[in-house]
Formats: C-alpha cells, sequence, structure tokens
C-alpha cells in the first residue's frame, strides 16, 4: 500500500476500535480484536455480501458527517494562488470510500454527471453513494479510487504506457460526446440540471478568469456571452452542437488505478458545451505539461 492508503487503514482501524456511536455489526464479533474485525469484514468483504461498499452504506447521515469531522483529508495539488480554483476539500472515511465537501449546486450536478457518464459510457468514474445536504454546503459520498494521478506518476511511465493513456483518454473524450440527454437534445448549456426550465450557472476554467458565467437558457445565449468577451477582430461561430464535457480534465484529475485502469475523476466542472470547451480548459492547467498536448 502506498503512504496515504496506510495512513487511512491506520486511521479506520483506530477509529472503529475506539468509537461508540459507529453502529458496528455484532454477528461474528466475538472474541475478535477490533482490527481483526475491520481486516476480515471491512477491508476485505465477503464475495457474498451485497455490496463491497456495505458497512458505509449501513452509517447513517449524522455517522458520516461525525466521521468527516475526523478523518484525514485527501492531499491535492491545486492552485493555491486562487480560492475559486483550490479543489474542494474531500475526506477519506474508510479504504474505499470518500467524502467531497461542497456547495449544494455543485455537489447535485456533479453526482448527476457521473451516474449518466456510468450509464452511457465505458469511461471508469467513481461510482456516487450518497448526497447529503446541509446548511451552508453539502457531502458527496462516492467511491475511492485507488491509485496515482498523472501528475504524480507521469515522469515514470515508459513512452509506450504514455502513449496508451493519451490514446485513451481521446477516447474518453469521443464517448462524452456520445452521450444524450434531454439537455443535451434541447441544447441547454450548463451543469446537468434536474428541471430543463431552470439551467444551472456554467462552470469551469473555460469560462475565463470569473470561473463561471450565466446561466443560460439557449446555446445561442452562450455564445452571445462569449463574442461579448472578445475583441471586434474575433468572432466564435456557434455551428457546433453542444455535448457534455468533463470541464476540467487536468493531470490531477486522471487517475491510474493498481491495475492500470485509467479514471476520470472530479466532475464538478462538466456539463453541456461546445467540444472545444474540452481543450480550452485544458490549456488553463497550470503549469502546462508538454505532454498534454498529446491529449487535445
Amino acid at each position: 500500500m502506498t503512504p496515504t492508503e496506510t495512513n487511512v487503514v491506520d486511521y479506520f482501524l483506530e477509529r472503529v476500535s475506539s468509537s461508540d456511536s459507529l453502529r458496528i455489526p455484532s454477528v461474528g464479533l466475538s472474541g475478535l480484536h477490533p482490527c481483526s474485525w475491520f481486516r476480515q469484514t471491512v477491508a476485505q468483504p465477503k464475495p457474498d455480501s451485497k455490496s463491497e461498499t456495505w458497512w458505509e452504506d449501513s452509517l447513517t447521515e449524522e455517522e458520516i458527517l461525525e466521521l468527516c469531522n475526523t478523518a484525514p483529508e485527501l492531499p491535492i495539488l491545486g492552485n493555491a494562488s486562487s480560492r475559486s480554483l483550490r479543489p474542494a476539500p474531500i475526506y477519506v472515511i474508510s479504504p474505499r470510500v470518500l467524502v467531497k465537501l461542497g456547495s449544494y449546486y455543485t455537489g447535485e450536478y456533479e453526482s448527476r454527471a457521473m451516474e449518466v457518464v456510468r450509464s452511457q459510457t465505458s469511461i471508469p468514474v467513481p461510482r456516487p453513494l450518497r448526497f447529503i445536504q446541509r446548511e451552508g454546503g453539502c457531502y458527496l459520498v462516492m467511491e475511492y479510487i485507488k491509485g496515482r494521478s498523472l501528475d504524480w506518476c507521469w515522469d515514470g511511465l515508459s513512452l509506450w504506457r504514455k502513449f496508451v493513456i493519451a490514446w485513451t483518454l481521446r477516447g474518453y473524450i469521443r464517448q462524452l460526446r456520445r452521450v444524450r440527454t434531454a439537455q443535451i437534445e434541447h441544447q441547454i448549456p450548463g451543469p446537468l440540471t434536474g428541471d430543463l426550465s431552470e439551467p444551472l450557472k456554467c462552470i469551469g476554467p473555460a469560462m475565463g478568469a470569473e470561473y463561471h458565467c450565466g446561466p443560460f437558457s439557449s446555446a445561442a445565449a452562450l455564445f452571445a456571452w462569449l463574442n461579448g468577451r472578445l475583441r471586434v477582430t474575433q468572432y466564435i461561430k456557434g455551428t457546433e452542437p453542444l455535448v457534455l464535457v468533463h470541464g476540467d480534465l487536468t493531470p490531477r484529475n486522471v487517475m491510474l488505478d493498481d491495475d492500470g485502469k485509467i479514471w476520470l475523476i472530479d466532475w464538478g466542472c462538466s456539463g453541456v458545451y461546445p467540444p472545444w470547451f474540452e481543450a480550452a480548459a485544458m490549456l488553463y492547467t497550470r503549469p502546462q505539461p508538454s505532454w498534454w498536448t498529446w491529449v487535445r
């Protein structure tokens, strides 16, 4: 296990053995040390269990929030110079589940986007487990993918492996462009909304320094806003249909798991936008890796 995974396991073992507030199943615990119970029933679930996250699924919302108060925070590289670009806090509440904090607005559509991508593509995406709303924010509970993001491991990969990753990511983008929802059919820009009559604000690095704009009720309204920001000598033609884009395809949001599978994480900037929004967001990556042009 990596140092981060070891810390998570050590933390969770201590939490399970010391807390009276967490509901630990009583079946089969007789004579077992709490650490032994954890490794047998939580770290390595029985094959006939209904879900790999059955223990986490049994927690109440309040128990999840309590775990977030003391759980280790996942270290993520971000842009510390801009508050809007800092990654949302993420807490690892077990070796298989993490919780991402954010506003109700972003957490709701991020979960929706992950479900759509999982159902309509073969792109590996973390499974959203639960969405908890509280005053002042939300908690998006999701599957924890063990692995390394590309910003950490790229330099140590072989040239062939780098080519395979770049080629795979291009295929992922093509799959996203084939996704179909009612919002895409009606060409309403913005994050995936649950009500087409109430479009959401557009969020992401492709929006420029403000990081957000809108909302817009049509593609024409989005292009009018974009052209209003350009010089007279520039003009964007709204000829391409809007598609689903990830919106923040940076090296830190591409995970290479322990089995070599390539995952896309952090769908907080996803939405229905022009296809070139994907490349525009990738250009916003700082520092700009030279290999990133392979994907664009």
